[in-house]
């Protein structure tokens, strides 16, 4: 990329302290170097080179970014000072940018080129709340530098890169640091701060329980708790399995037929994030594909909340040595549907 068409961007970097970068000031990152880990923070995530990409990828869904260095085709990183700043949200296929009231948001894909695990789709301005003139005006510097760092066009990827900072009084312990390297030689360093805990309900929920078991809907209603007929049909079971393999962790979703998925996150407050991947078409009759059209349009690329409970009965045994717990997971998804899931034992592929 030639470095003019940064113009846009180049205006919107100011004179943010260099105190605050200590230790940011290396230029670009070597994707050959280990840059090592960094002191664990009070949640004991991995934070290394070494971290594949799953584990990465659900780690950074729990941070909130804010980008506070460019680094450009000539090597030097320029510190980042834009009012307001400039924050990422991170979800398994896309990024949210958040600029006080505007929000574009960069849907991505799993491509797997190494090291660039992540392809560029495209990008879209979701700003609904904005109504003033400056407001307007800011819109169009940001828009223009994402569009011209994430264009498509290009047939972009990249990657996410924990960077190591040395310690300093103005960087709390509990932050990250991220860079952002994409293969036009640009580089984007972003400083992460952990989003609040709050308190959750039921059991602790792990990606190791989510794995273990396949599960099966069991009651599904909509935003007005009316049974949604679709996903309460007897005769058509809906089983979703959790599983991770090198690239990511996938959510699926089947009732016997192509199936839908997408990556998933297990994020803050059990918080479930699915993405999208391209799903097959094979027709399977009008009840199974409309079942499953309204499954993809419900589960992928949505958000949900999630509680684990055990039932009453809460083993039941095989023989004597082996029982399995019996749990009800609750999914409320932003959006208003409920689904209650039962656990069942998970079939081998």
């Amino acid at each position: 990329m030639n470095l003019n068409r940064l113009a846009t961007l180049s205006l919107l970097v100011g004179s943010l302290s260099s105190v605050a970068l200590v230790g940011c000031q290396s230029t670009k990152l070597s994707h050959s170097n280990k840059i090592g880990a960094v002191n664990s923070d009070t949640n004991n995530e991995d934070w290394s080179t070494s971290i594949q990409q799953p584990y990465l990828l659900q780690t950074l869904t729990k941070y909130d970014w804010q980008l506070t260095q460019v680094t450009g085709m000539n090597n030097k990183g320029q510190p980042f000072r834009h009012k307001p700043p400039l924050i990422m949200d991170i979800r398994p296929s896309s990024l949210l940018f958040k600029e006080g009231c505007h929000r574009y948001k960069l849907f991505i894909e799993n491509a797997y080129p190494t090291p660039y695990p992540y392809s560029i789709s495209h990008l879209v301005d979701s700003t609904n709340d904005c109504d003033t003139q400056s407001n307007v005006a800011s819109k169009g510097a940001i828009q223009q530098s994402l569009e011209t760092i994430f264009s498509p066009r290009s047939n972009l990827y990249f990657n996410f890169e924990p960077v190591t900072l040395k310690s300093n009084f103005f960087i709390p312990n509990s932050s990250k640091q991220l860079a952002l390297n994409i293969n036009n030689d640009m580089t984007l360093i972003f400083t992460g701060m952990r989003k609040p805990e709050q308190k959750t309900s039921g059991l602790p929920i792990t990606n190791e329980i989510l794995e273990r078991y396949q599960w099966q809907i069991i009651s599904a209603t909509d935003k007005q708790n009316d049974p949604i007929s679709n996903f309460n049909n007897p005769d058509v079971p809906i089983i979703a399995r959790f599983y991770t393999d090198s690239h990511r962790r996938t959510a699926g979703f089947s009732v016997g037929c192509n199936g839908v998925s997408g990556t998933y996150a297990l994020a803050v407050n059990q918080n479930l994030l699915i993405g999208s991947s391209p799903q097959t078409m094979i027709g399977c009759g009008d009840l199974l594909n409309k079942i499953e059209s309204n499954l993809s349009r419900t589960m992928l690329n949505s958000v949900s909340q999630l509680t684990l409970n055990l039932q009453e009965d809460t083993a039941t045994s095989e023989n004597s040595t082996q029982a399995m717990l019996n749990y009800l997971l609750t999914q409320q998804l932003d959006t208003g549907e409920t689904f209650i899931w039962q656990n069942e034992i998970k079939d081998t592929p």
